[in-house]
């Protein structure tokens, strides 16, 4: 599960909601996007620390979803992404579900970049990474819940 952490954040975020995905994504996932192939795609190790990322995040519009982390984007289907760039400095509720590094094993400060899963994993050094994602604080939101600001 992701979401907003400020509801106005909404109002400045670049989104597109009409590029295909070839791959089935979840809510959180990052992505990158082709505009002139109406595509999303996961990263590559080289493209992840580039800037250019986008967040996955639909609104869960199937009614046999029986929880939030059930809720899958299928292949062909259209995800909602939000570039990382617009919303630098901006924070996102999240829960564990797409980070790859054990939740007891994350702290405040700790720095998630994303690996070519399309997830989100702890770094101890991100001076390579374009955009990526700092942990301010962890809550319980989902369960194992993570208060997270945008560097980009």
């Amino acid at each position: 599960m992701i979401k907003f952490a400020n509801i106005g954040d909404f109002k400045v975020a670049q989104n597109f909601g009409y590029l295909k995905t070839p791959v089935v994504l979840e809510n959180g996932m990052a992505v990158t996007y082709d505009l002139k192939t109406k595509a999303v795609a996961l990263p590559t190790a080289t493209i992840a620390k580039q800037a250019g990322l986008a967040v996955v995040m639909n609104r869960i519009d199937k009614p046999e979803t029986l929880t939030p982390n059930d809720y899958r984007i299928e292949i062909g289907e259209f995800p909602r992404i939000f570039t990382l760039a617009s919303l630098a400095g901006h924070l996102f509720d999240m829960d564990d579900a797409v980070v790859t590094t054990a939740y007891n094993t994350l702290a405040v400060g700790d720095k998630l970049v994303v690996g070519t899963d399309g997830k989100w994993v702890k770094s101890a050094d991100v001076s390579g990474y374009a955009e990526y994602l700092e942990i301010v604080e962890k809550t319980s939101f989902g369960g194992n819940g993570l208060r997270v600001v945008v560097h980009a």
